[in-house]
């Protein structure tokens, strides 16, 4: 009885031993990509733009690494493909609007436009956070 009483011991805490996962383990498994971790900061600089309009403020300056769209790496090399390049274009294109002071609101929808039509090719999952922009 106590041999059965040891084994049965041994495989629930066997059980529970393989069960268990550290959790700093798998916070540490996604790292997000250049390219990832600058669009997050554009959609912070969005935010605080739309803020600075609607407020009647101009946008003092666009975050300089911004103007390394083309060369932020990605997830699966997607800035590699000419089909993203060509989309950076008018994005950039916006923010020098934005940077000159010209028509501040015009170029603000064109740089959000200029997201929505890069988003509908790669990586759609973000437009519900563009939408809000």
């Amino acid at each position: 009885m106590n041999l059965k009483f040891i084994v049965i011991a041994l495989l629930v805490s066997l059980v529970f031993a393989c069960g268990k996962t550290n959790k700093s383990e798998k916070a540490e498994m996604y790292e997000a990509s250049e390219l990832s971790s600058m669009m997050r900061d554009m959609v912070d600089f969005s935010k605080a733009a739309k803020q600075s309009l609607a407020d009647g403020k101009t946008i003092d300056s666009i975050p300089s690494h911004f103007w390394g769209l083309k060369e932020a790496h990605a997830t699966r090399d997607e800035h590699l493909e000419k089909p993203f390049q060509d989309m950076t274009a008018p994005y950039l294109n916006a923010l020098k609007g934005i940077e000159r002071a010209d028509s501040q609101m015009y170029f603000y929808n064109a740089s959000i436009d200029a997201c929505k039509s890069c988003h509908s090719v790669y990586c759609g999952g973000p437009m519900e956070i563009i939408n809000q922009l």
